[in-house]
């Protein structure tokens, strides 16, 4: 449940809205242009690379189990770049593969 009521206080107040964010949690919503990417994206990526820096399947399963428990795909938890950033440092815990070669796909 978003709360929305930063615009109300905008118009009458003169203040500068503050972004709106979930009553339950608090959690704040975001409103850039660049909305995160599904889990799947990630998973495509390094089923691209898995030949080139011959990664097995259990390296590849435990890359998506961490996505998942990381929540990656979470659309207002997270924006794209810290989707990036993340993705980049769980594909190099378990594979050998430069953080320039992942950027390339983003």
């Amino acid at each position: 449940m978003w709360d929305h009521r930063a615009s109300e206080n905008y118009r009458k107040f003169g203040t500068l809205p503050p972004h709106p964010y979930c009553t339950e949690c608090g959690l704040v919503k975001n409103l850039s242009s660049e909305k995160p990417r599904s889990i799947g994206f990630y998973v495509n990526i390094i089923t691209s690379l898995k030949e080139d820096y011959r990664m097995a399947k259990a390296q590849i399963r435990l890359m998506a189990l961490d996505m998942k428990n990381y929540d990656i795909d979470d659309n207002y938890g997270m924006d794209r770049h810290q989707q990036e950033e993340l993705f980049i440092k769980i594909v190099q815990k378990y594979a050998n593969v430069p953080d320039w070669v992942l950027r390339r796909f983003f």
